[in-house]
């Protein structure tokens, strides 16, 4: 584990994905700082007038998506401050997953010897946290813009390199480290804009509207 901790990473990894983005969320507008729109937001957030759209995978993790208020004025320094700390909520679930990953590996054997143990997975589990220390110093000092956004994208190809850790179970739409991968991917590509122009493309078209 890294020497440096963050907050947002150790909630998460203690507490799973609903909690971790409660945390990363706390004082931040929603509806001026989303990009997009829809707002992933922890399911307890909203309210029963809010307009709301349900996916049944992220209803299991407890998060709900938001509709935003597009006469809302985007603050993009809010915008920015949620990115980051929704990437280091990422980076802490990953951690949370790879802890599970490598439980289920050292249950399971292959050749009366647990699979934990075997060369192949040995690497493989070093190269994840190889990956998540590398990724969480880019959290800290990438950009506002592409550069976190590149962060968010490689945390989504790292998520299922831990999956295949579990195997067939990793695939399983209805298992709970699959199921939180993919909808940290789903909260993210409601927290995270592609690239600085199609934000620029969003806030013009509402300023034209």
């Amino acid at each position: 584990m890294s020497a440096h901790r963050n907050p947002y990473e150790e909630t998460a990894r203690a507490d799973g994905l609903a909690v971790g983005l409660a945390h990363a969320l706390e004082g931040i507008d929603i509806q001026a700082a989303a990009p997009g729109g829809f707002a992933a937001v922890p399911a307890a957030w909203a309210g029963p007038e809010a307009d709301l759209r349900r996916l049944r995978l992220a209803d299991l993790e407890g998060v709900v998506f938001v509709r935003r208020d597009p006469l809302r004025a985007h603050d993009a320094q809010a915008a920015a401050l949620a990115r980051r700390r929704l990437a280091h909520v990422r980076l802490g679930l990953a951690r949370r997953l790879l802890d599970r990953a490598t439980e289920h590996l050292g249950a399971r054997t292959a050749g009366e010897e647990p699979l934990i143990r075997k060369q192949m997975v040995i690497a493989t589990v070093a190269d994840v946290m190889t990956g998540l220390e590398l990724l969480h110093h880019q959290a800290v000092v990438a950009d506002d813009g592409p550069g976190l956004a590149d962060v968010h994208l490689l945390l989504d190809e790292l998520g299922w390199e831990i999956a295949r850790l579990f195997g067939a179970f990793g695939y399983i739409a209805d298992d709970e480290a699959a199921r939180s991968l993919y909808v940290s991917a789903l909260v993210a590509n409601t927290w995270v804009a592609t690239s600085e122009h199609e934000r620029d493309e969003r806030e013009e078209g509402e300023a034209d509207g």
